[in-house]
């Protein structure tokens, strides 16, 4: 354990623990119940009760995220049922999210469910000082940023205020764990000028063994640092300015072999096939904590930008805000995605030569007229990519190579998109709303790749390339309809229409698979919102029905070629259904309970592959039917002066999933192949933690948790070439058990 850590998190509880009361500490009822008040959502970009908003979403604020262990993006899911989260087997930190079955195809850039942070797609996503965040469940873009045909997670971080507030938090738990995280901010000049620094640095060893080189791999070494300003030099005009810095240096991630194809069915891995039986039977005796891989592993990010806000009311009916964001990032990830010490398939994606660029600028003008409200804007995305090595692999090709060859790709690209929207609310009558919305988008795709074959040192043979680029356009709606009952009972109808671009795979060898259309997606949704209060229960029971009609859907296949190659196919249509329930129970002051489930049923209406036949019988990828999420939770009843003591149990359920499209066995012999390690089996993982907040009435909070307390395996994600000539799956399994201490102080 980091002795300077320890020390200073000693002295730090020793110095704060005997201070007085302060003001901004939260309230023991918005800690120990989710229904002590109104939750305010910006989901519509205007602030807002949770139950008046005719959508189905599920809103965590800043404490709720801490209580509940959320730190990652992999964290979500056990607090948001219907989100859906999927890592590749190189790299943990990248996550692909799914909501209704419409998610990211691997290799893309057009994700089905688009995140934001500070009203900006793909900025951020860090779970440090933060006001909440926001799952939205299917399509957007009538109102804001990007058009999406899932739905939408809003990162929102705490603003700046007049009073001088802050906290901070040190961790200390397994695998040599030691985090810091800390937010102090206030006004220099009241209401005028106000400003917030905040940061967080997260540092774990590496749960998983390398016996290759005797190195840790899956450890946690990341730092962010963020500063925020508003400056409201007039009562009718704001800026609020944002800059963060991330920088992420691991050791990678350790997937390991799962299983392989016999040489009787892929004569190219024939000379390797003892080898690969020995290796095999060793992993599955040893488990996934230890592996063995040659390659060596790693992930690298590094990311800084800023969002700058600027808000003009010019009356008490019209106001006008622009939202301008520049980040510059880069990446890299080297990983083995075979899983052993042979060089079967291995690949680099260094960082980049320079880096990538990424601007974005919306303009919305926003106007209420009595019965009438509306936002009418326009959004402007650019992205840009420098000349960089995409990947370096190592493959194994024994015929006609006799052995292991090398092939890499250089390569760039240019996106941008640009869309005007229009939305407008209409109340006839007390409790009735009608919404309808509109927008055009217009999306520009290019891509420039070139790959090259080193089959000996110093022998290289350009295979060709191409430059691909072509403009998608779409015209997408929503029209909605809210009845409040009174003020604790809403209902609501809603049909949307969401729109994914299409795009080009610029390192396909045939021509044909250059190019995929977009994909759309029509939703239906109804919906109940309710508070109740039954004698002295209190309950919130929030529940939508809903119904996705899914055209000219995009999916990948993994290629038998050499050299290795993944294309994204238009080859499907299909019918989403399903349930979503949000409900909160609190019998008695001193327990509540949250339950959240969604029940997904994705099947499609066809699924032809040229190359794999009829699919129509596999699962949707990413799509789990069931997840449910059961939080209860006690106040232990000791005196008011002594603080608030909880104890939470955070339980989440996630039936089977499919990592790969082909994950059914259709009579076609290559998908025949594939099946076998294309789903990942159903797990529960629980999560427990004690809070002592507001010790002694100070400002000085303490907690002892556990995650995953029943060390349960359960796979994350995984790379399937069981039937390419490579031959073989690796699985990536979640973190391990955990347990830990933390500190806080709030002032």
């Amino acid at each position: 354990m980091n002795h300077r850590f320890q020390v200073g998190l000693a002295a730090l509880a020793t110095c704060l623990a005997g201070q007085p009361a302060l003001a901004q500490q939260s309230s023991p009822a918005q800690l120990s119940s989710d229904l002590s008040g109104d939750i305010i959502v910006t989901a519509r970009r205007q602030s807002e009760r949770l139950q008046d908003v005719p959508i189905s979403i599920i809103a965590i604020d800043g404490d709720t995220l801490n209580e509940r262990n959320v730190k990652t993006l992999n964290d979500l899911p056990a607090v948001a049922a219907g989100l859906s989260v999927q890592n590749t087997a190189s790299n943990r930190n990248d996550t692909t999210f799914s909501i209704r079955g419409q998610g990211q195809t691997f290799g893309q850039n057009s994700p089905g469910v688009v995140t934001y942070f500070a009203d900006v797609p793909d900025f951020g996503k860090q779970f440090f000082d933060l006001e909440n965040v926001q799952v939205l469940k299917g399509p957007q873009g009538t109102l804001f940023g990007r058009n999406t045909t899932g739905g939408a997670v809003l990162f929102v971080p705490r603003k700046p205020g007049n009073e001088f507030s802050g906290y901070v938090i040190g961790r200390l738990g397994s695998y040599d764990r030691h985090d810091l995280e800390f937010a102090m901010g206030g006004a220099l000049i009241p209401d005028q000028l106000m400003v917030r620094l905040s940061g967080q640095i997260l540092r774990r060893d590496g749960f998983t063994k390398n016996l290759f080189d005797n190195s840790r791999t899956d450890n946690e070494r990341k730092t962010s640092f963020r500063a925020s300003v508003v400056i409201q030099p007039f009562e009718w005009l704001e800026n609020y300015f944002i800059y963060q810095y991330t920088h992420i240096n691991e050791a990678g991630s350790g997937a390991a072999i799962a299983g392989f194809t016999p040489a009787s069915l892929n004569p190219n891995i024939a000379p390797l096939e003892g080898q690969l039986t020995t290796y095999l039977a060793e992993q599955l005796a040893r488990g996934p904590r230890t592996i063995n891989v040659n390659f060596p592993l790693g992930n690298g990010l590094k990311s800084k930008g800023f969002v700058n806000t600027t808000t003009a009311k010019i009356n008490d009916n019209i106001s006008v805000k622009n939202i301008f964001s520049r980040r510059l990032f880069k990446q890299k990830t080297d990983y083995d995605i075979d899983g052993t010490p042979l060089p079967i398939l291995d690949v680099s994606n260094p960082y980049q030569s320079d880096f990538n660029i990424e601007r974005t600028e919306e303009v919305q003008l926003h106007g209420e007229f009595g019965m009438l409200t509306g936002t009418i804007g326009y959004y402007d995305e650019y992205f840009k990519s420098p000349p960089s090595v995409g990947f370096d692999t190592v493959q194994y090709v024994l015929v006609p190579f006799g052995g292991p060859i090398r092939a890499f790709a250089i390569g760039n690209s240019k996106n941008t998109s640009k869309a005007g929207y229009a939305q407008f609310d209409l109340r006839p009558t007390d409790g009735l709303t009608l919404t309808a919305g509109i927008r055009r988008t217009k999306d520009f795709r290019s891509s420039t790749s070139a790959t090259t074959l080193v089959p000996f040192p110093g022998v290289e043979i350009p295979l060709g390339g191409a430059t691909v680029s072509g403009t998608f356009k779409a015209t997408t709606w929503n029209l909605n309809a809210l009845y409040e009952i009174n003020r604790d009972i809403n209902v609501y109808a809603s049909v949307r229409k969401g729109y994914k671009s299409g795009g080009f795979n610029s390192t396909a060898l045939n021509p044909a698979d250059r190019f995929f259309a977009p994909e759309t997606v029509t939703d239906y949704e109804i919906g109940l919102k309710s508070q109740w209060q039954l004698g002295g229960w209190q309950l919130r029971a929030n529940v939508d029905l809903f119904y996705d009609d899914y055209k000219n859907i995009q999916r990948f296949v993994n290629l038998n070629t050499t050299p290795a190659s993944t294309v994204t196919r238009n080859a499907a249509a299909g019918k989403i259904k399903g349930v979503d329930v949000d409900l909160v129970v609190k019998p008695v002051k001193w327990f509540d309970v949250a339950v959240k489930y969604t029940y997904l049923d994705a099947k499609y209406d066809s699924y032809t592959d040229p190359s794999l036949g009829d699919l129509s019988n596999s699962r949707f990828p990413n799509s789990p039917k069931h997840q449910l999420n059961v939080t209860p939770r006690i106040t232990l009843p000791i005196p008011e002066s002594l603080g608030n003591v909880t104890a939470t149990a955070n339980i989440y359920y996630q039936s089977l999933i499919a990592f790969d499209p082909v994950n059914r066995f259709n009579g076609n012999p290559i998908a025949a192949l594939s099946v076998p390690g294309s789903i990942a089996p159903s797990y529960t993982k629980i999560d427990l933690r004690l809070d002592w907040r507001r010790i002694a009435g100070s400002g000085f909070s303490a907690a002892v948790f556990a995650r995953n307390v029943t060390d349960k395996d359960y796979i994350v994600g995984g790379n399937n070439q069981l039937p390419t000539q490579f031959g073989t799956v690796a699985y990536l399994y979640g973190e391990p058990r955990m347990f830990g201490v933390e500190g806080r102080f709030e002032f």
